[in-house]
């Protein structure tokens, strides 16, 4: 095309033409639209008289006589290449001419002239510069829907300046075309419409797609099923599903929806957890006559199973058969899989013979499936049993194989038997991937054999495999149950040192390990470098945070803390707001107390029995007994919402600020309530009697406590030792001292208590 419109020899024979320009003949040669038919041979279509016509143009070009060219008849003759390659040259010309008006009109010229001429990709060249010289798209179509009725040319132009737009990237002036051309009463082919539409989405421009589908819908465009799947997917790829579903109806509107169509929103609808929108997708499908096919089926399969729905899975299957579909391996793998996560391990084996009945092979998948299950079930003997199996079937098993296998010897407390895999493996030449070593490492660390595991790091270290994220991870959770926290600096240092970094999951570890271990300080160096790498901490980390921070006593930046969560709008958790309840409950602020319970509702978090036992403490603690009792009742109404420990809460306050007969009434009523008094509630109990002076109702419930079972502890007999001592009965606290001495082996432990 460069070399058509910009030949030097044929701007040579340009400038040898400049001196017969002049003569007046060239411009009588030109053929007139007004006048009568023109001979036969003067043609254009004559090959022997191309030259001619070609001198004449010249003359004209050359003398700058441009509308003059408006003149030929173009349409009065058929034109071939030898014409085609004319125009080229014309418009070769005309482009190295300066200050020319209207160019995209003798660029359209060319175009029809080329399309007469069966030159195509010439023309679709032309076009191509055309949509690139920088013309806008309407004035481009303009042009040519002025120039069309001159050259007798066709409506395939239009196709071929959107093909040039959606060659050169321009999809969005592509779209503007069909709907111009449809403005006009052309229609665009099948083929065009639909490229058209798969571009947009290829460029991925929403708010685009969903504008050329509506119109295309709308004035109804032959957009065939296979492209409106596309689109579908594209929406449901974006997230726009209510955008997906609208599709559905108009395909539906226009009877183009097939099995695919829906299977598409049906597999996002389940990826996005909407269960019961899928649900309604699949009775659709029903009601429209458009047959489940097998991969249908496994969508719904798959989902009722991590829901753990596995029977309601079964029964999709048998539906299967029914409608003579025959269920693949992926159906059964996946409801093996599915019992096996639900603890029905029966169910799982019988699926798989169910199976092989159906002359199904069992692949790779199915045997790691079952190993896997086996494994978490606890059955490894049958797990290796499965193992052996599909070797002498001649299924050769992968690393996932193996690495369900060392998961299973690890949580049955195996090491031994992980070991001497590995060992095995060794010995075979199979290769011990990272995740091996993981799995080695966290089986260690979970039976609190940490040397063993760092044991196992250095070893793969050795062997040149590099422990990611999730090796380090498993570590340094080891380590932390362990109690080891200093010792998860030198790991965490030596990480990343290799340039491996923590990650959220990591830093979630080492948060709630320190603030269960009271390194609170600690824990909020860790939650500062969160944000400082980059990353953001979890609503769990935060709510651990702030626990912490009123279980040590560190009300100020507790307080300090909650509003930072609050500004941030990150959600308190059932934990949170118990600490803080219980935190001003502990410093008697019960109207703040109470504030806080009813902000728990407002929030969506649901109180739990540690709220309300909190809230009895208060309130006991700080003499409010009518109050306290008042909740008991009211808490008598709420399911779970009392336990063991919030009658020994109550009993405490009625111990310290009631009567004995109250205390004994609320016992009686614990009994009734299906709670038995346990040593906590013994303990109150005799703290009151002797609190009351009332020894020897004391002595009998230590004499109780024993025929039942209970062991007193310090506290018990301290109690008791009390009451003795205040009641002046001094020698009978001196010989059960002795007595608990000689019994119990506790006086080093009273000794410090005292």
């Amino acid at each position: 095309m460069s070399s058509s419109l910009a030949s030097s020899s044929y701007r040579r024979r340009i400038l040898d033409s400049k001196a017969a320009a002049s003569h007046a003949l060239y411009s009588c040669r030109l053929p007139s639209r007004s006048g009568s038919r023109q001979p036969a041979h003067t043609r254009i279509g004559d090959t022997a008289r191309a030259h001619g016509v070609e001198s004449s143009i010249i003359s004209v070009l050359t003398m700058h006589h441009w509308e003059t060219l408006n003149h030929m008849a173009y349409k009065f003759g058929k034109l071939d290449k030898v014409h085609g390659k004319l125009a080229l040259k014309i418009l070769g010309s005309i482009v190295q001419q300066s200050g020319l008006e209207r160019i995209t009109h003798v660029y359209c010229l060319a175009a029809h002239i080329l399309i007469q001429a069966q030159m195509h990709s010439q023309a679709m060249s032309v076009l191509k510069h055309l949509a690139m010289a920088g013309f806008s798209c309407s004035a481009i179509f303009s042009s040519l829907l002025r120039t069309i009725s001159r050259c007798d040319s066709n409506p395939m132009v239009f196709d071929l300046l959107i093909n040039a737009y959606l060659k050169e990237r321009k999809v969005v002036d592509a779209s503007k075309a069909i709907l111009l051309m449809d403005d006009c009463g052309f229609k665009a082919s099948t083929h065009t419409c639909n490229a058209v539409l798969n571009a947009l989405v290829e460029v991925g421009e929403s708010k685009n797609v969903w504008f050329f589908l509506k119109e295309s819908l709308a004035r109804k465009f032959p957009l065939d099923v296979t492209t409106c799947n596309i689109v579908l997917n594209y929406f449901c790829l974006d997230g726009n599903l209510r955008k997906a579903n609208l599709m559905l109806q108009k395909m539906k509107s226009r009877s183009i929806s097939n099995v695919v169509t829906y299977n598409t929103i049906l597999y996002w609808y389940v990826k996005k957890g909407r269960f019961k929108a899928a649900m309604r997708v699949f009775k659709d499908m029903e009601k429209n006559g458009v047959e489940a096919d097998v991969y249908t089926y496994n969508i719904m399969i798959d989902k009722l199973c991590k829901m753990k729905r596995s029977v309601r899975s079964y029964l999709l299957l048998k539906r299967m058969r029914e409608n003579n579909l025959s269920p693949d391996e992926c159906t059964y793998n996946t409801l093996i899989k599915g019992f096996f996560d639900e603890g029905k391990m029966k169910l799982a084996i019988y699926i798989f013979n169910e199976m092989l009945k159906q002359s199904l092979k069992p692949s790779l998948a199915t045997y790691t499936t079952l190993i896997d299950g086996y494994c978490r079930s606890g059955v490894t003997g049958e797990a290796l049993r499965v193992l052996y199996e599909m070797q002498v079937a001649g299924v050769k098993p992968s690393e996932l194989t193996y690495s369900a296998m060392l998961n299973g010897y690890c949580k049955a407390s195996m090491p031994g038997h992980a070991l001497n895999l590995i060992e095995d493996l060794k010995a075979r030449g199979t290769t011990i991937n990272r995740t091996m070593y993981t799995i080695l490492i966290d089986g260690f660390c979970q039976l609190g054999v940490v040397s063993k595991a760092k044991q196992i790091l250095k070893s793969m270290l050795v062997v040149g495999i590099n422990p990611d994220v999730v090796t380090y991870s498993a570590l340094i959770n080891g380590m932390c149950k362990m109690g080891k926290l200093d010792e998860t600096k030198e790991i965490l240092s030596r990480m990343q040192k290799t340039g491996v970094l923590p990650n959220e999951v990591l830093y979630t570890t080492l948060v709630c390990y320190c603030c269960k271990s009271g390194y609170v300080g600690e824990a909020l160096k860790y939650f500062v470098d969160i944000y400082r790498r980059g990353l953001a901490a979890n609503s769990f980390i935060h709510n651990t945070l702030l626990c912490a921070l009123y279980r040590e006593g560190m009300v100020t930046q507790a307080e300090q803390f909650k509003q930072y969560m609050s500004r941030m709008k990150i959600s308190f958790d059932v934990a949170s707001f118990n600490c803080i309840i219980d935190s001003y409950c502990t410093r008697g602020n019960m109207h703040e107390a109470f504030s806080v319970y009813d902000n728990m509702h407002r929030y969506g978090c649901s109180p739990n029995v540690d709220t309300y036992k909190n809230l009895l403490r208060g309130l006991c603690k700080g003499g409010h007994l009518v109050q306290a009792k008042e909740l008991m009742a009211c808490l008598a109404d709420i399911p779970s919402a009392i336990d063991q420990e919030t009658f020994n809460a109550l009993l405490l306050g009625i111990c310290k600020h009631g009567t004995l007969d109250e205390a004994l009434d609320l016992c009686e009523k614990m009994v009734t309530s299906n709670f038995l008094p346990d040593i906590h509630t013994y303990t109150v109990l005799l703290s009151g009697f002797c609190r009351k002076g009332k020894i020897v109702p004391a002595v009998i419930l230590l004499q109780m406590m024993l025929e039942k079972g209970f062991v007193p502890d310090i506290v018990t007999y301290t109690c008791l030792l009390n009451g003795l001592m205040k009641e002046g009965q001094v020698k009978v606290a001196s010989y059960l001292f002795q007595e608990i001495i000689c019994k119990e082996g506790l006086g080093t432990s009273m000794e410090h208590s005292g």
